[in-house]
Parts: structure tokens; sequence; C-alpha cells
């Protein structure tokens, strides 16, 4: 009775070691699922910024001048933001931030509704000033929130802080 006591506790042992390791494994390959997801959202975002801050700067002067019919034009693209990532685990990162994340989409066609809006509706010619100056507001605070999501995310998966020398864009998005 004694030996089959041990026999059933030495493969309970190895049950308890199997189902272990295996639940170890699964939490290390998702933990490195979500880190690999973040470096991938993070360099988008960073790029996304710095679209954010061009337009920010941008006035619709070309060489502080307006166009040859006198008028101020767009001079900078509005950045785009492509986060189609089929080969990620996004069920790997927390749920708030795959939410904040793939929400963003959402809040740049509102920014770029309101702007466009602003340019139709409110803004006049020749400088159409109202339209730039809220396609710089709305250009900054989307670049200031996408800094934010950058931020999260280097903090959560402990990536690396941006390189920018003296150079600050989210202290640029705010002045």
């Amino acid at each position: 009775m004694e030996k089959v006591i041990i026999a059933l506790a030495g493969v309970l042992v190895g049950a308890i070691l199997t189902v272990g390791r295996e639940i170890f494994t699964e939490w290390r390959k998702d933990k490195k699922d979500a880190q690999y997801l973040a470096i991938r959202i993070v360099c988008i975002f960073d790029r996304f910024v710095e679209g954010c801050i061009a337009v920010a700067g941008d006035e619709g002067l070309y060489h502080g001048q307006p166009d040859a019919e006198g008028l101020s034009r767009r001079q900078v693209d509005e950045p785009n933001f492509d986060i189609q990532l089929a080969d990620v685990n996004w069920k790997s990162l927390p749920s708030e931030l795959m939410y904040e994340i793939l929400s963003f989409p959402n809040d740049l066609d509102d920014v770029k509704h309101i702007v466009n809006s602003t340019f139709d509706d409110v803004a006049s010619p020749p400088t159409f000033d109202e339209g730039f100056e809220e396609r710089q507001y709305q250009f900054s605070k989307l670049g200031l929130k996408a800094s934010y999501l950058v931020g999260k995310l280097r903090s959560e998966y402990n990536l690396p802080a941006r390189t920018l020398n003296d150079w600050n864009p989210t202290e640029y998005g705010k002045s």
C-alpha cells in the first residue's frame, strides 16, 4: 500500500511540474509577444508624433510667403497612422492599453473632421488663420496623446527612451 501511495505521489508531482512548466512557458511567450508588439507600436507612434510636430509648425506659408494666388496653403501633409499588424498577438497587451492603441485611429479621424470643418466653415481666405490654428492645435493634442501612449508602452515593457539630443517633441507640442 505504501508503494502505491509513493507511486501516486510521484505521478502527481510529475503532473504538477509539467503543468507548471507549461504555464511558465506560456507566460514567458506572452510576455515576449507583448514586448515585441510594444516595440513595433512605439516605432509607429514615434513616426506619427514627428508628423504631428510637422503639422504643428505649418502656418500655410512657403518660405514665409503665400502661394502665387496670395493664399496660404497646407505645406505639410497630415501624418498617416497605419497600425495594421496582423503578425502579432494583440491579446498579449493589457486590455486597457490595447483599447487606447486600437481606438487611436478613431481619434485621428475625429481630428481630421474637426480640422476640415474649420477650414470649410470658419476659416476665410486668403490666410485661413482659423483653420491653420485649429489644425496646429488638434494635431499638437493628438501628438501629445501619442507621446503619452509611447511613454506608457516604454514604461510597461522596459523599452529604452528615444535619443533626441537636446530636442524634445513633447515640449515643442506644448508650446
